[in-house]
């Protein structure tokens, strides 16, 4: 897991071409102007979704993970915690879905928050739970990033 800004797309060359592209494109635009929903940069390649939830009790989700995208998530507005650990220190609740591309995991993580202007981007390997509270419920507007691997 990586925590990064959108202002240097080089420094993230060595993820490939298809993640300093994401980010190029996140730095060329004003992501608080995205439209709610899918939204694609190429195809199925590089996507983004926008969207607004309601947070939730960490002990309330699973951690999830992915195998053929890498996600890069970034809080817009309000305020979001993120899970995380490696898949190896948790326990698979819910086997990989291909057509999902996701599992799901219990245990515990360590909890951040991301500054704004700031993204978290997951490999496949960094499980993570999103879109958490600790200390008082709300609803935020967030980008998941999906970059194919």
């Amino acid at each position: 897991m990586i925590i990064g800004t959108f202002n240097n797309p080089e420094y993230y060359i060595g993820f490939g071409e298809r993640v300093v592209r994401a980010i190029q494109y996140m730095l060329d635009h004003d992501p608080k102007t995205f439209p709610l929903g899918k939204n694609s940069i190429d195809g199925d390649n590089i996507y983004f979704t926008v969207s607004e939830n309601e947070t939730v009790k960490a002990d309330e989700k699973l951690f999830e993970a992915h195998k053929k995208y890498i996600d890069i998530q970034m809080t817009l507005s309000g305020e979001e915690w993120y899970g995380y650990n490696h898949v190896d220190k948790l326990r698979e609740e819910i086997p990989y879905n291909p057509e999902r591309d996701a599992a799901f995991y219990s245990g515990e993580g360590e909890y951040f928050k991301i500054p704004e202007g700031q993204f978290a981007l997951f490999m496949p390997e960094d499980a993570h739970n999103p879109c958490v509270y600790f200390n008082q419920q709300g609803r935020i507007r967030k980008i998941v990033i999906k970059v194919k691997i």
